[in-house]
């Protein structure tokens, strides 16, 4: 099938089946990424749930904006969980030993989430391979095509 053919037949289904196959792909890149794992690596990761994981993924794109630390009601409200909720789950991941809490130096009734060197690593690792794995795919594509999807992503951030 060409690649005009395919443009066709992708322009013909919905917005949510497209949406679907894109978070599909994804997926399939995450599994791909962590299947390429060191095996001491993707012992740790096994060892996480998927909220766990996804916890130390915001965690780490949050700390790029704010290093000295993130309010566990913000990543709360990132992850779309209650603060409560949010609490338990890390409380094991500090238990697990991927995160800690530092006291919030204006205000001592908050704390700061941060990263430990072990979550710092697991993110790492994960992500160099899913940046492998998406580069790998991404050649396929013509200079055209990725400033299109480009273009698509920022508008969908909207």
């Amino acid at each position: 099938m060409t690649t005009s053919n395919i443009a066709t037949e992708m322009t013909n289904k919905s917005p949510h089946l497209l949406f679907r196959q894109l978070l599909e792909t994804l997926d399939d890149l995450r599994r791909d990424s962590i299947k390429a794992l060191k095996e001491a690596d993707k012992s740790s990761m096994l060892g996480l749930t998927v909220r766990q994981g996804s916890a130390i993924s915001q965690l780490k794109l949050m700390l790029e904006e704010k290093p000295q630390g993130i309010a566990l009601k913000d990543l709360a409200k990132r992850m779309q969980m209650t603060v409560p909720a949010t609490s338990l789950l890390v409380e094991t991941l500090v238990t697990k030993g991927y995160t800690q809490r530092t006291q919030d130096p204006d205000d001592r009734r908050a704390v700061r989430l941060t990263l430990t060197e072990q979550g710092l690593s697991i993110f790492e690792n994960v992500y160099a391979h899913f940046h492998e794995e998406v580069d790998n795919r991404a050649q396929s594509l013509t200079s055209e095509e990725l400033q299109a999807l480009a273009r698509i992503v920022e508008k969908m951030q909207h």
